[in-house]
């Protein structure tokens, strides 16, 4: 079988990316099994030496990122990236005339599935791994931008043969809210496998006083729901830090203005606390391993996540975690059982969650046990890629006969 998947950005090494990460396992995974697949990309990194990979076109990167800077922004919209699906098709097209493809999936962002269907008369399944109507937070939703993608993504939706998500509240929500009546709806996990280079989670070796946040500095990664909660903490355990790694997208105020990391730091915490909190910025899946092997509690703080890979990762290592219990996250984190669960947007609860993992280390040992045994048995690539690639049949020959 031949199949073509999209993703934002390729390769995984230099893009931290939940799609990314998904497209990683499931080509990998395919290929092993002797299935050929081509990957379609908006922004292909100057390094990559994959087989099988296509840059869309040479402005898909600006874009994009475009695009996103719309979603924070209070203006009129520029439209330009509604059509970007037809940059998508023509790739596609491109690679299917020399070497026939037999089914294509895709994400829902922006509705580009419906028109890449349309355009290249490929049987297409669309997995939703963010639909803008649950994955948008705050001043993200007061942007026509962020309107437009709403009510483009579920006209597109409407029209889907197929639909998995790996969260089942992500679907249910979804064909829910948009009236949805595909003719195959499936929830199926994301894939994810031992990374060889990542160190297990120990407790004879990990800092017992630090706390690791890995997420995007921004409201939807609920940068500032940690930082009120590490500041609480500090209160009962002042010889607690915090270190927070990712990017400084800024947070959103009230007026549409941006705050970074730094000023809403400096904003929160007096002089003599801050030097307990580690702003390290982006670093490499294996320094991010790595600080997580060192670390008692991995937090995850977010408003909505399907959930990310950054919980799933952290859990596969068999670390402690804390996490909101937004979107699919109680999916994968059983109370008191395979990690700690804290209300969405609520510091306190974070505070209360964390100081429990905090006070008892050796149950901390056994919530980062079941973690791991959680991961293996619910997201093992060759689960994930037998489930798939049923869907994909039943996807061609729902296309070919309808």
């Amino acid at each position: 079988m031949h199949i073509a998947l999209f993703s934002p950005a390729w390769p995984l090494e230099k893009h931290q990316n939940g799609i990314v990460t998904y497209v990683h396992w499931m080509k990998r995974e395919l290929e092993g099994r002797g299935h050929q697949v081509s990957v379609f990309t908006a922004d292909l990194h100057p390094s990559a030496t994959a087989q099988g990979v296509f840059q869309v076109s040479d402005g898909a990167r600006s874009i994009w990122d475009r695009a996103h800077r719309r979603l924070r922004q209070l203006r009129q919209p520029g439209y330009e990236v509604f059509q970007f699906s037809t940059a998508i098709a023509a790739a596609i097209l491109q690679v299917h005339r020399r070497d026939p493809i037999d089914v294509i999936e895709m994400e829902e962002s922006f509705g580009w599935f419906s028109d890449v269907a349309a355009q290249t008369s490929i049987p297409l399944v669309v997995r939703l791994h963010g639909p803008a109507f649950l994955s948008l937070v705050e001043n993200e939703l007061e942007t026509p931008f962020a309107r437009e993608k709403i009510v483009r993504e579920g006209s597109a939706l409407a029209r889907a043969v197929t639909i998995t998500a790996p969260c089942l509240a992500t679907l249910q929500q979804t064909v829910k809210y948009y009236r949805l009546a595909p003719s195959t709806q499936r929830h199926i996990e994301n894939p994810l496998a031992v990374d060889v280079d990542a160190p297990l989670w120990r407790l004879d070796q990990c800092d017992r006083n630090t706390i690791l946040f890995v997420g995007r500095f921004d409201m939807r990664k609920g940068a500032d729901v940690i930082l009120k909660a590490f500041l609480s903490l500090l209160e009962i355990r002042p010889k607690l830090n915090l270190v927070f790694v990712g990017p400084d997208r800024g947070l959103s105020t009230a007026h549409g203005q941006t705050i970074h990391f730094e000023a809403y730091r400096n904003l929160l915490f007096p002089v003599e606390l801050r030097r307990q909190i580690d702003f390290r910025g982006p670093l490499t899946q294996l320094e991010i391993s790595t600080l997580r092997a060192r670390s008692l509690v991995t937090a995850i703080a977010s408003r909505w996540e399907n959930p990310g890979y950054t919980l799933l990762e952290a859990m596969l290592q068999g670390c402690p975690v804390v996490s909101t219990d937004a979107g699919g996250c109680a999916e994968s984190v059983v109370h008191g059982i395979t990690g700690r669960l804290a209300r969405s947007e609520d510091p306190s609860s974070f505070a209360e969650q964390t100081l429990a993992i905090l006070d008892d280390p050796d149950k901390a040992q056994q919530l980062g046990a079941a973690a791991r045994r959680h991961v293996i048995e619910r997201h093992g690539v060759t689960r994930i890629a037998d489930a798939m690639l049923e869907v994909y049949r039943e996807t061609m020959a729902t296309t070919v006969n309808s």
